[in-house]
């Protein structure tokens, strides 16, 4: 896990610890400001990270293409005109904007601006792209610049990504990302939830209808990989990559032969999973060791869920 951490306010160390966290740029202050009052906090696992942003004053900020890497770029206050790739957007709390890595932008941001910025790693949106797919995209990923930050979806996203903030800020070896397997699964969830939450270049591919000639078949084994390895890094993405579908096909499949959906069919062989282990109760268990060793990350939810489906607490389980 890497994290960065920049206090200043001199304009030359500005630009250049910023352009070490993204990539060399302009940084020109407002006429008449002589400085600047640089706060950043960039924190970073595998494909994706968060960086916290603020300048202090009003910026132009003019990075060239950014060529292997996505930026979302939501304003806590105040606002930004962003221009790329030939449009414009003024960008505010309720407006995010967002770089795709073929395109220089122009970017003014006002006084009293402090940004909270997504990062992806290019080829990551493409592993990802292509498992909710079934296949490689045949053209690169570009996003539609403004990112409307008001609708479920995109709040269900923003959530993703201060569960990730908030995450990568714990000291070492307390975050739930220090394991491996799971921050490469809540990375491939998140990347996936935006590319369904914010329109981009292959959308209308992912809302496609997706028709299997032998939809039973198909879900038998989605079912058996689901079983064998449910306490794995696995995602639907993974289970649709394996069985050579897209996922709006898989989806599809399981709602016509089971009448859900494959999230929430690993989700409970999960829950089960978790309930056997309880019940035998090793010495030195927790449930939340038990909890992360089959897959999941947001330990509330999980507890919810639990009592949802078992009518008692994970905690109350273990102590039987």
């Amino acid at each position: 896990m890497d994290a960065v951490t920049v206090r200043t306010d001199d304009i030359e160390r500005a630009r250049t610890e910023v352009g070490r966290v993204f990539c060399p740029h302009r940084l020109t202050p407002q006429a008449g400001v002589r400085s600047v009052q640089l706060r950043m906090a960039a924190r970073r696992v595998g494909g994706v990270g968060v960086i916290d942003l603020d300048y202090g004053q009003a910026v132009r900020i003019q990075p060239p293409a950014l060529e292997t890497f996505y930026l979302v770029q939501i304003p806590r206050a105040g606002s930004t005109v962003v221009r790329h790739a030939g449009h414009t957007v003024t960008s505010t709390p309720g407006v995010a904007s967002v770089l795709s890595p073929y395109d220089a932008s122009d970017m003014h941001w006002s006084e009293g601006s402090p940004h909270r910025i997504f990062y992806a790693d290019r080829r990551t949106v493409d592993r990802e792209l292509a498992r909710l797919l079934g296949r490689p995209p045949d053209d690169p990923v570009r996003f539609d610049i403004g990112m409307i930050m008001t609708t479920s979806t995109a709040q269900a996203w923003a959530r993703g990504v201060a569960f990730l903030a908030d995450e990568l800020s714990q000291p070492t070896e307390a975050s739930l990302f220090d394991h491996p397997q799971v921050a490469a699964r809540f990375e491939q969830g998140l990347i996936g939830k935006l590319l369904l939450a914010h329109r981009h270049t292959h959308s209308d591919l992912l809302a496609e209808s997706g028709h299997h000639p032998h939809p039973g078949r198909l879900v038998r084994r989605a079912c058996a990989l689901i079983s064998d390895h449910h306490s794995e890094a696995l995602t639907v993405g993974d289970i649709a990559e394996a069985l050579r579908v897209s996922v709006r096909t898989l989806q599809d499949c399981f709602r016509r032969e089971l009448q859900t959906s494959p999230t929430a069919y690993l989700r409970t062989c999960r829950l089960d999973a978790v309930h056997r282990a309880l019940r035998a109760g090793d010495p030195g268990v927790s449930v939340t060791s038990v909890a992360v060793q089959h897959g999941f990350v947001h330990l509330g939810r999980f507890a919810t869920d639990y009592r949802t489906r078992y009518g008692e607490a994970p905690s109350t389980t273990l102590r039987r």
